[in-house]
């Protein structure tokens, strides 16, 4: 998602992958390599007039692997179903109450100002209830057969002060220790602000300095580390095994979103290196598409013949 910034797997891969001789004789299993996925925020706005319709074009174009906003302020048990009937897995979701997504779906749609939109995502996200919130979120997730629940969003706000981090981080914790509890894990999805320097620190590092690492795992979005002017390879080296999901976004120079291979994003660097540091899951995502069926499909052309 982007809150920050201006808005504007080939399938699995046949044939084996090559084996070695484990010390027993037995031939070790191959690698199953990751499926191209989808984050359906992408096609929120054609979700919204016809859910199971959109759900099933994403099947037929060959994604394998959902990632969802909460149950989109509906039933998890219907959305799982469709999922279902199209062969469809969401192995994730950012957390989004069903009373938040009213909120997010007016943001997107910009039918509240900004201020209103922070208000009101801060407040459901208050540091002193997180216990509550990753409970309910993982109602929905346990419905849904997913694995992960990410914390999606630290507003700017939020970041300004290492007091501020320090408290960010100790509730990030908590919440970790909480889906742990329910059997999820908790991950965490970057923005552009969490790069912007305090003093000499910099939150992203301190978010996964203060973390635990067996407990919260990281979704690393390219394109806003991109146009922070980050480079993720770099992250994903130092931090092996933090990183699980990857938002296969693209940005231009000019920091709007852009369709995959269409802007700075060099995905056939850091692809390898991903899937080198333990991510699972990649996901295309782009921010309030104009054509949001045709963004998906020219994504999924581009980027499912790299993985």
């Amino acid at each position: 998602m982007n809150m920050s910034m201006p808005v504007d797997r080939r399938t699995l891969i046949g044939g084996a992958a090559a084996f070695a001789l484990a010390p027993t004789g037995l031939l070790a299993a191959p690698r199953r390599r990751p499926r191209l996925g989808i984050q359906l925020y992408t096609l929120m706005q054609l979700l919204d007039r016809d859910l199971e319709g959109t759900i099933a074009q994403v099947a037929a174009m060959g994604y394998r692997e959902v990632e969802t906003l909460g149950s989109f302020g509906g039933d998890p048990v219907r959305l799982r179903e469709i999922f279902d009937r199209h062969g469809l897995v969401s192995p994730s979701q950012h957390i989004m109450p069903p009373g938040l997504y009213e909120v997010f779906d007016a943001g997107v749609a910009k039918r509240i100002d900004m201020a209103t939109f922070e208000r009101e995502f801060i407040a459901a996200f208050s540091f002193d209830r997180v216990e509550g919130l990753i409970e309910a979120c993982a109602q929905q997730a346990k419905a849904l057969g997913q694995t992960y629940i990410v914390w999606q969003i630290s507003w700017p706000s939020q970041l300004e002060t290492r007091a501020k981090i320090d408290a960010l981080v100790k509730a990030l914790n908590r919440a970790a220790d909480t889906a742990h509890r329910e059997g999820f894990t908790l991950a965490y999805h970057n923005h552009s602000q969490e790069f912007t320097k305090v003093g000499t620190d910099v939150p992203y590092d301190l978010i996964l300095k203060g973390t635990n690492p067996d407990r919260l795992k990281f979704e690393m979005d390219l394109a806003w580390a991109t146009a922070a002017k980050v480079d993720p390879v770099g992250y994903f080296r130092r931090y092996p095994g933090r990183f699980r999901m990857v938002h296969m976004k693209d940005v231009g120079a000019d920091g709007n979103v852009r369709d995959p291979g269409t802007g700075i994003v060099p995905f056939k660097r850091i692809i390898p290196a991903a899937e080198k540091a333990g991510v699972e899951h990649f996901y295309v995502e782009y921010d309030v598409p104009k054509d949001p069926m045709a963004t998906a499909k020219r994504a999924y052309g581009y980027l499912s013949p790299l993985l």
